[in-house]
This record gives structure tokens, C-alpha cells and sequence, in this order.
């Protein structure tokens, strides 16, 4: 039998992780140790439904075993206040064939019940594989029932320690001060008789090594806690044939997740023990449908005929808990495997935590030679707030991001693809990438196709690119005014900006810098590339030495302020980005409310601009005064229609 101990490392996923690392692993058994104060948190009461969704035929076991002691920091646990037939009852609804060892000869009853307990899996795994039925296996669940405190002090200036929370921790404090203190510490640790199980020189006895694990089966040894030893590229699909071809900028409009999806597609194809996706029942919701044609759910407890693309062999894992979803990843990733967690931007910052977690041991693992790479942790953020219009303020929220990017460093990238072609790239980069954690941030609406799939790929070698095209040659060359987005729906109001000021001030001279991916450091990659924004050279090589800088950016304005303003001299920057105004509303307000919106960029531009431009400087007030009554007419016509005026749903550039 091979096993892994996964113990929490932060609250409550210590479960889920094992459950990850077992899934695609027929061979491994994770022995998963739950204390019953975890257990009473979100991640782990929910991780407990993670049994319904593992293939014994073709996936490893958890073996859970819950440490009852019955008390928390200060307060009783829900479960050491339960009864055993309570216990019993609970954990067989959840699904499992749950084992009490509590009361006398706990040591020998807990032998015999994970010697049970391993008889159990692998009957359940030996039917499986010879064909029997997959559906609905009870596995077994060890609950442990010890004391609190078990074999330490017993009591202490009148206190109980052993069984009551005040052996959490630390029993007994203050040596220094109490005298009491030490002799009672003295006398428990005694009664340990250590003397019978060391020789003189501080050398363990014989018999006493006798049950000790040595050579590969001590736990530092066991390969599956070094996920590099198994870790294989995936077999990526050649993006080109995905490619949204067109003759002219900006006039065809597809989704990014629809083109994005059928890549994922024949990454499951290509892939079909190595990589799954992870998703909290939202695939369809985000535009990923066409991964049904190759796959399907994952689910093995009974379904009906008419629940749609259900089967115990699928590699979508859907399940509506991000924490543990992220724990599924965590397992599957540290074992040497590829996944993709997709969600609902807003909604995965409730793991935030959880990666900042992971992100800490990846950091520490650099440190540890005998690491191997393993492959990335990729997030796919999608149904983005500036199209929150129909759910409305509760499900706009960019702050994902803005917590990567204060935390991770060099190995934390955050991609922001302006369209289809520029997604699949993304995928392509991330997918290669090792030991990073990586950040897709995409819409599932139509949007404009900007970029050949040849240029995406030029300009993802740095992460920034100088769009010429936008603004023309010889204006990019000496500008009047920068504009830079990052962002998809971003983008098209920076290019439908640009647009209104080539048709009210053609005189006004713009260079255009998209920026497609961002890190904790800089704008693009961490490199030493000279074009890299890394330095001061390397911003104004895109946002020139010193002109004004108009930046649409997807999230909110602090991101590019901490990636920024350790390179360049802030002044001549006016940012915008989401600024927590919301409401059910029209596409078209959410940009307005936030002033990120056309009109917003091409009033700032015609403002900085003036500044150096004689003639947009004589139009300028007037051209203000036009842009802001077509806010106010939009303002007055959705509250009329409810709807955006066909002036904005039909602008193209």
C-alpha cells in the first residue's frame, strides 16, 4: 500500500487535497488525519461529498480518520458533542462505512481498524476493476475518540487539563514565574519513561524500531509526495487551428471562451489521465460547453436519465465549492498532474486565502533541491463584472488579481488576452509553465478579434505591446497622448475611444500600448529582455519619457499603481478602472458608473492632449461639452428603454 498523510496546513482542505491526489492515482491510498475543530470548518464539512465524485476503478482512496478529542482552542467541537450513534448516522448519510475506536485499548483497536479499513478499499477497488459496478462505493471512515490532552496532565491548580481545552496548546505556561509549574511538567514528561526506549547514548532500542518504517517506506520517501517525479508536459494541440482569422481589425466578434473551449476540449483528448478541469457548476455558464464533446462530469453516485453529461469516468469536476475545488487542484498538482480551475470572477476570491497558501509552499519548495517542477496552478477568471449587468453589483468584483499580484513574485503572472486569439496563447503559455501560478482573465461575450494569432503570440513574449495600427505609424512614433489598456471589454472602449477622437479631433496624435499580461514586479514578464517594462528605460520605451498616460485597466486602479509606480513618474498617469459602481443595469452603465467607458477615455485625451496640441486645445471645450450630453442622453434613454442606444451597441472601429 502506498500513503500519504495530508494534515491542514490552513483551515479545512487538508481533505479535498487528498481526494485530488488520488484522483487518475489507482495505486495510492491517502491517509487523510482530520481534527475535529477542522472539521467544523466550510472546506472541510463540504470536502466530505468529495467521495462522490471518485472512480474506484480507475482513481486511488482516501482514508479519513477524524480525531475526536472534543474541544477547540476555548469551546467544545460539534462533533465531540455529538454521540456515536449520532456520529454513525452522520457519516453514513454522507456516504461512508464509518469505524469507532474510542474507549479502552485504543492503540490495538485502531491497528485492526485500518487493517479493516484497507481490506475494505481494496475490495471496493478489486470490483471496480473487474468490471463490477463503479456507482455509489461506501468507503470507510475512521473516527478516532481520545481525550483531549490524552496521557498529559491531568488537572492543574484545581483546572482539569486532560479532556478539556485547556490542554490545547500550551497546558501549562510561565515555568519562570510559577513554581509550581515545573515540577508538574517535570513529573508528566517522566512518566513517559523514556530511559526504557533509549540506550545510553540516546539510540532507540531494538524492538522498539521494530514497527518503524524504514527505507522507501518511511513518508519522506513515498514518490507521490514529490509530484516533479510524475510530472509529463501535457500533449498541447496545435492553437493555429483554433485561430479566429480576419481581414479587418475589429470585424468579426466571437467569444474567448467559446474559441478557448474547444482548445480545452483537445486538451482532454490529448490528456486523458494527466489533466482535468475544475469548475464550480459553471462550465456552461462560462461559454465551455464544447468540453462535453469529449468528456464528460465526473460523478459516481446515482443519477438521472435526464441529468445531462453525468459519468463516473469524466474529467470535469463540478461542484459548487470553490474550497474544494482548490483543494482538488492542490492535490492533483502536487502529484504531478495538470488542472485548470475556472470560475465566475468574483467568486474566486473566496479561496484567496487558500492560494496565498499554496503560493507560500511553492515559494519554500524553490528552496528544497530535491523539488521538482511541477506543473501550474491556472486560474481561468471569466463571467467578468463589466458584464454583471443582469446579476448586478453582488457579482462584480476584480479583487482576485489584485491579491496575486501583491503576494507572489516572479513565479505569478497575470494574463489580461484582448480577444480570441490572444486567450489561446495565454493557454498556450501557461500550460508550458512550471511552478507559477497563472491568472486568465477573459470574457464570454462577443467581443472584437484584434490580433492575428501570430501577433498575440510576438506580443506574449514580453507581455506589452505598441499597436501601431491604432493610432498610425507617425503618431505612435511622437504622441501627444499614451493610451494603454489591459483587458478585453477595456480594450474595445480604449479603441472606441480612439475612434471618436480620430472622427472630432483628427489632429490629436495617440499612441496605443496594450498590455496583456502583468506581474507582481512590473507590467510583462520578469525577464531580461530590454523591452521588458522592468525598468525605468523599459516603460518609457512604451508610455514614452513624458507624455501624458491615459490607462484602462480592467480592475481596480492599485494593481497598476504597485506594477508601475516604482518605474516611472506618476504625475502624467490618469488611470481608470472598476471603482465599486454597480448595479443591475446595462453593459454600457456598468463602464459609465466607473468611468471607464469611451467617452470618459476620449474626454481625457482630448484634455492631456490640449496640452501640447494647439488645435485640439481651440476644440476642447466644445468636444467636452458634446461627449458629456451623450452621457446624459445615455443616462436618460436607458432609464426610459432599459437598454443601451443602438449609437453604443453599434460602434466598431
Amino acid at each position: 500500500m502506498l500513503r500519504q498523510v495530508f494534515q491542514g496546513r490552513f483551515w479545512g482542505y487538508s481533505l479535498s487535497t487528498a481526494f485530488g491526489a488520488v484522483l487518475d492515482n489507482p495505486n495510492l491510498i491517502a491517509c487523510c488525519v482530520v481534527g475535529d475543530g477542522e472539521a467544523e470548518t466550510g472546506s472541510l464539512a463540504t470536502a466530505w461529498h468529495s467521495n462522490k465524485f471518485l472512480n474506484p476503478k480507475t482513481s486511488g482512496a482516501v482514508l479519513p480518520i477524524v480525531h475526536i478529542n472534543g474541544y477547540k482552542i476555548c469551546n467544545p467541537t460539534v462533533y465531540g458533542t455529538m454521540s456515536d450513534d449520532e456520529l454513525l448516522q452522520l457519516f453514513s448519510g454522507y456516504g461512508y462505512e464509518p469505524m469507532i475506536v474510542g474507549a479502552l485499548d485504543i492503540e490495538g483497536k485502531m491497528l485492526k481498524s485500518v487493517e479493516a479499513a484497507y481490506q475494505k478499499i481494496r475490495k471496493i477497488q478489486k470490483h471496480a476493476r473487474r468490471g463490477g459496478s463503479v456507482i455509489k462505493p461506501r468507503w470507510p471512515v475512521i473516527l478516532l475518540k481520545t481525550l483531549k490532552g490524552w496521557k498529559g496532565i491531568k488537572a492543574y491548580h484545581g483546572h482539569p487539563i486532560e479532556g478539556s481545552f485547556h490542554a490545547h496548546g500550551i497546558p501549562i505556561g510561565h515555568p519562570n514565574d510559577d513554581p509550581d509549574a515545573l515540577p508538574a511538567i517535570k513529573k508528566w514528561l517522566e512518566s513517559y519513561k523514556i530511559g526504557e526506549l533509549l540506550d545510553m547514548k540516546g539510540r532507540p532500542y531494538e524492538e522498539v524500531l521494530e514497527f518503524v518504517p524504514s527505507g522507501k517506506y518511511r513518508i519522506g520517501m513515498n514518490k507521490h509526495a514529490v509530484g516533479g517525479n510524475f510530472h509529463k508536459s501535457l500533449k498541447l494541440p496545435n492553437v493555429a487551428k483554433y485561430e479566429v482569422k480576419f481581414k479587418k481589425r475589429g470585424e468579426i466578434a466571437t467569444g474567448s471562451m467559446g474559441i478557448g473551449a474547444r482548445f480545452l476540449r483537445d486538451i482532454v483528448r490529448g490528456n486523458k489521465d494527466n489533466f482535468r478541469l475544475f469548475c464550480p457548476d459553471e462550465a456552461e455558464s462560462n461559454k465551455l460547453g464544447a468540453l462535453f464533446e469529449a468528456t464528460k462530469r465526473a460523478y459516481v453516485w446515482p443519477t438521472k436519465k435526464t441529468d445531462e453529461d453525468m459519468a463516473p469516468d469524466g474529467r470535469v469536476m463540478e461542484m459548487l465549492s470553490e474550497n474544494t475545488l482548490q483543494g482538488w487542484l492542490q492535490g492533483y498538482l502536487l502529484t504531478g498532474r495538470h488542472g485548470v480551475l475556472v470560475s465566475y470572477e468574483a467568486f474566486l476570491t473566496i479561496i484567496a486565502s487558500m492560494v496565498d497558501q499554496y503560493a507560500k509552499f511553492l515559494k519554500q519548495s524553490f528552496e528544497v533541491s530535491w523539488r521538482k517542477p511541477i506543473g501550474s496552478a491556472i486560474y481561468l477568471l471569466s463571467s467578468l463584472g463589466w458584464r454583471q449587468d443582469h446579476n448586478g453589483y453582488s457579482h462584480q468584483n476584480p479583487s482576485f488579481v489584485s491579491n496575486v499580484l501583491l503576494k507572489h513574485g516572479k513565479f505569478s503572472q497575470i494574463y489580461y488576452p484582448a480577444d480570441a486569439n490572444s486567450l489561446l496563447v495565454a493557454f498556450e503559455e501557461t500550460m508550458k509553465r512550471k511552478n507559477s501560478i497563472c491568472v486568465i482573465v477573459g470574457g464570454k461575450t462577443d467581443l472584437p478579434v484584434w490580433q492575428t494569432l501570430k501577433e498575440a503570440r510576438e506580443q506574449a513574449k514580453i507581455g506589452i505591446g505598441l499597436w501601431e495600427w491604432v493610432g498610425g505609424k507617425e503618431a505612435s512614433k511622437n504622441p501627444d497622448v499614451v493610451l494603454a489598456s489591459a483587458g478585453d471589454y477595456l480594450t474595445q472602449e480604449a479603441l472606441n475611444a480612439v475612434k471618436l477622437c480620430h472622427d472630432l479631433a483628427p489632429e490629436l496624435k495617440i499612441r496605443y500600448v496594450n498590455v496583456s499580461e502583468l506581474t507582481s514586479l512590473g507590467l510583462g514578464d520578469y525577464c531580461s529582455d530590454p523591452k521588458s517594462c522592468l525598468t525605468e528605460d523599459g516603460v518609457n520605451a512604451y508610455f514614452t519619457k513624458n507624455k501624458p498616460v491615459i490607462f484602462n485597466y480592467h480592475g481596480y486602479v492599485n494593481d497598476i499603481e504597485q506594477v508601475l509606480w516604482p518605474y516611472t513618474n506618476s504625475d502624467r498617469f490618469v488611470l481608470h478602472g472598476y471603482k465599486e459602481e454597480g448595479s443591475t443595469t446595462t453593459p454600457f452603465d456598468l463602464k459609465v458608473r466607473n468611468g471607464v467607458s469611451c467617452y470618459h477615455l476620449a474626454m481625457d485625451m482630448i484634455d492631456r492632449g490640449a496640452e501640447s496640441n494647439r488645435e485640439v486645445a481651440r476644440k476642447k471645450m466644445s468636444i467636452k461639452k458634446m461627449l458629456n450630453d451623450k452621457i446624459a442622453a445615455h443616462q436618460a434613454y436607458i432609464r426610459h428603454y432599459g437598454d443601451d442606444p443602438e449609437e453604443i451597441k453599434s460602434l466598431r472601429w
